[in-house]
């Protein structure tokens, strides 16, 4: 086939194509091994290419509107109408189109089979990434280098290339800009946590997407059972072992740690109790009655029957206890002190949150690496999803919660500007009142 050096509209490119794909021969039975793989190369950059041009259009037909004006629809609605797509895949298409849009070199680079679908589509989330740290020239050179880079990484190092463009680009600030960049993803990823569910029959299917290292930690932990599994089924000469996929086994893995949690409720042997006790009443010989971290009492015979099956953990208040402040040779929370925050928090202490103290992590207030000590001053409960909302940043690029310790040494919050100008502290309210005392009105709202 004789081609010819003078350019031709799109459509009588794609006209073309579809044309030569009619006369495609089916019959391949005698065809030789090595000309079989050379087509098995060539094919994926064709597709590569026509995959960038449909979405350069795409990002064009956007651009100029042209949905709304032929039709009088939304481009993404248009491109449901004629292709089996649901509403979530067009709006997918057309995000990916936009994106590339905004990267032209990266677009020319795909179409000319420079750049296959997923360099690009790693390409394209760099600079996105680095966009708000460089300006308007800094951030063409970031294309270029990008684009050359992609002759040599593929797309998996390719989305790790941010240090390396960086580097390129403004030497003078790599490092702190490198910082920036992955504080920023890190942040975006815990935006973008999104499990969502999909009843099929009797399949539930699942996608979504979580933060990289608790992904990664799952991933792990999925990985290490399932592994174990395999062993064993080996070591038992187990004739279906080797018919088990890794994707079965992580689902295996998976139904396991759910079904251990299901069990791991109240009444396990792994169960416990904290109980308050008064030390003054205890002192005085007194029949003390306990009170639970929630400040609801309870009688002896409540007491006996809640830890028939756990483990009771006496905390006595106000007298000589264990030294809980571990200073700075632990970083890690120990399980007495996990225990005094329990008492003390009896829960996330975020105001409004009612996530129990098995919900919670232990944070410091001031960072353990800048110099925070691990103690019960500087330490509060949070829930997995108040936490990230209060880890203090290193940079300092968003308007955020804060944490202190008041005079009480209860913990309160610092509203972000955004949502009170006057930054006027605020706490939970069940920090209004001592444990196990009747609660007061409250003189403000949180």
């Amino acid at each position: 086939m004789t081609l010819s050096s003078t350019l031709v509209p799109a459509g009588e490119v794609l006209a073309g194509m579809g044309a030569l794909l009619d006369r495609l021969d089916p019959d391949r039975s005698n065809v030789d091994p090595a000309t079989r793989l050379a087509w098995l190369r060539t094919a994926p950059t064709v597709q590569a290419r026509v995959t960038a041009l449909t979405a350069q259009l795409t990002g064009e037909a956007d651009q100029a509107k042209a949905a709304e004006e032929a039709v009088g629809t939304p481009l993404a609605s248009w491109l449901g109408m004629g292709e089996n797509l649901s509403r979530r895949e067009a709006a997918g298409t057309l995000r990916q189109a936009r994106k590339l849009a905004q990267h032209r070199l990266v677009g020319e680079a795909a179409i000319a089979g420079r750049l296959g679908t997923g360099q690009a589509r790693a390409i394209t989330g760099v600079l996105d990434g680095l966009a708000p740290q460089l300006d308007e020239a800094q951030q063409q050179r970031a294309e270029r280098v990008m684009v050359d880079l992609a002759g040599h990484l593929d797309a998996d190092q390719l989305a790790k290339a941010a240090g390396q463009v960086l580097k390129t680009v403004v030497p003078d600030r790599a490092e702190e800009a490198l910082e920036q960049h992955l504080q920023r993803q890190a942040e975006a990823a815990y935006r973008q946590r999104s499990p969502r569910f999909f009843v099929e029959g009797a399949s539930v299917r699942f996608d979504g997407s979580l933060p990289r290292p608790a992904a990664e930690a799952w991933i792990a932990q999925l990985d290490a059972h399932a592994e174990q599994a395999r062993r064993t089924a080996v070591e038992r000469r187990d004739p279906l072992a080797s018919t088990v996929t890794l994707e079965q086994r992580r689902a295996d893995a998976l139904i396991a740690q759910i079904s251990r949690q299901g069990n791991s409720g109240p009444g396990s042997p792994s169960a416990r109790v904290l109980v308050m006790l008064d030390y003054a009443k205890l002192a005085a010989g007194a029949a003390a009655a306990g009170v639970l971290p929630d400040g609801q009492g309870l009688s002896a015979g409540e007491l006996r029957r809640l830890c028939c099956d756990a483990e009771l953990v006496p905390v006595v208040l106000g007298g000589p206890s264990q030294v809980l402040d571990v200073g700075r040779a632990e970083r890690l929370v120990t399980p007495q002190l996990r225990d005094a925050l329990s008492v003390r928090d009896r829960g996330c202490v975020f105001p409004g949150c009612d996530a129990p103290p098995s919900r919670c992590e232990a944070h410091h207030i001031l960072p353990w690496h800048q110099g925070g000590r691990t103690c019960l001053a500087n330490l509060v409960l949070l829930c997995h999803c108040h936490h990230p909302v209060c880890e203090p940043a290193r940079h300092s690029i968003r308007d955020q919660w804060q944490i202190r310790t008041a005079d009480d040494g209860l913990p309160e919050f610092i509203p972000p500007a955004r949502l009170d100008p006057h930054r006027k502290p605020v706490r939970h309210t069940r920090h209004r009142h001592p444990p196990g005392r009747p609660q007061a009105r409250p003189t403000h709202a949180a």
